[in-house]
């Protein structure tokens, strides 16, 4: 793996690339923080619901418990928004039905930054990241005149959303591009990632390239590779494949939820490998085949592996560290850690990797026990 940007030949007129950046600091005593210009610091208050508050609400009792806990007030909007935002956790798995009815016993967690949360009051953590976050040079994996591949920050929807004041991938970074090179600046969208997944994203800097780029997808001669942190499950094969047929099967809120459907939905395949079996939990290489939404997430999920901070598809919202203390995942720990494909123009083979970013490196560093990273 190259570090910082640098290429070297790859043996057949191909090239690699990767990048690595951000610091962590010491925990405190409510948690893990990261300080880092593209995270926001991290903060958890938990609470045991008691006789007297048995059978009440989640929203109405964080209605209640917040305020006190913040020392501010807070709504009932803001509330139920840091609810469907994934924030909030029931017996350390997310919670996103704001009409939850507790009982008594119920282990209740919010994870936010309070700061944020106080200023800009809608989605805590998650929304300040997308207010803040600004492109910079390092995240430019490769770049010539016809493509462009960035690594994707976890947090950031790929493309625009209905929400008019929400960050994009897209839209940021048009903007540097127009900064960098002019108002004339391309920018073609043919790669997706969801929201919460990190690493590898190609784009198109010149529109003769569109066509040979959307082949790459619908020909299926773009190579990707994913890892994840994932349950460990009764069993797991050193490898294994999944193919099935995947569809709607339901919605929670306003996100739709995929599913292995008998009948209807879209081929799907993915070829999975065991990388590392953890104290408590497994590190998972995913390649799929197909491009299906949250392919890699359901194959897992119902295979008996969800991943870590998936609460879509039943990922436990802390992980166990290996003092036996449990400490919040930050995010649905799924990282595109590499891109292959025949250039679209020249026809070499071009290779992008993007390491692990530093909050999925401290979740295998927590897991693990390590002092230092491992790769």
């Amino acid at each position: 793996m190259e570090i910082g940007g640098r290429e070297g030949a790859n043996g057949d007129g191909g090239q690699t690339i990767g990048r690595f950046g951000g610091s962590w600091s010491a925990l405190s005593p409510g948690g893990w923080l990261l300080h880092d210009a593209r995270h926001m610091a991290t903060w958890k208050q938990s609470w045991r619901i008691g006789a007297a508050q048995n059978g009440i609400r989640l929203d109405h009792f964080l209605a209640e418990a917040l305020p006190k806990a913040l020392g501010r007030e807070v709504s009932r909007a803001q509330v139920r928004r840091l609810i469907v935002s994934g924030l909030v956790s029931r017996n350390g798995r997310r919670e996103p039905a704001a009409s939850y009815v507790l009982r008594e016993g119920t282990r209740v967690e919010v994870f936010l930054d309070p700061a944020k949360f106080d200023v800009g009051g809608a989605t805590g953590m998650r929304q300040a990241i997308l207010r803040d976050f600004t492109w910079t040079p390092d995240r430019i994996l490769f770049e010539d005149e016809w493509l462009l591949v960035v690594d994707k920050p976890a947090g950031l929807p790929t493309q625009p959303t209905l929400d008019a004041g929400r960050a994009s991938v897209f839209d940021s970074l048009k903007q540097f591009l127009v900064q960098r090179d002019g108002a004339d600046a391309y920018l073609g969208l043919h790669h997706r990632l969801d929201r919460d997944t990190s690493g590898v994203l190609l784009f198109t800097k010149d529109q003769k390239a569109n066509a040979g780029v959307t082949a790459l997808f619908t020909d299926k001669t773009a190579q990707k590779t994913y890892q994840a942190v994932a349950v460990t499950g009764p069993t797991c094969p050193a490898t294994w494949k999944v193919e099935n047929n995947l569809g709607v099967v339901g919605r929670v809120g306003k996100a739709s939820k995929f599913g292995a459907v008998r009948s209807g939905g879209d081929p799907a395949q993915t070829s999975f490998r065991l990388l590392e079996r953890l104290p408590s939990a497994l590190l998972i290489e995913a390649q799929p085949h197909t491009g299906r939404t949250h392919q890699i997430r359901v194959h897992l999920a119902e295979g008996g592996h969800p991943i870590f901070g998936d609460g879509l598809y039943g990922g436990p919202a802390q992980l166990k560290a290996a003092g036996g203390a449990f400490v919040p995942v930050p995010r649905v720990l799924l990282h595109a850690a590499q891109l292959e494909f025949p250039h679209p123009v020249n026809r070499h083979t071009i290779t992008v990797s993007s390491p692990l970013p530093e909050d999925f490196v401290e979740c295998l560093r927590q897991i693990r026990g390590d002092a230092t990273e491992k790769r």
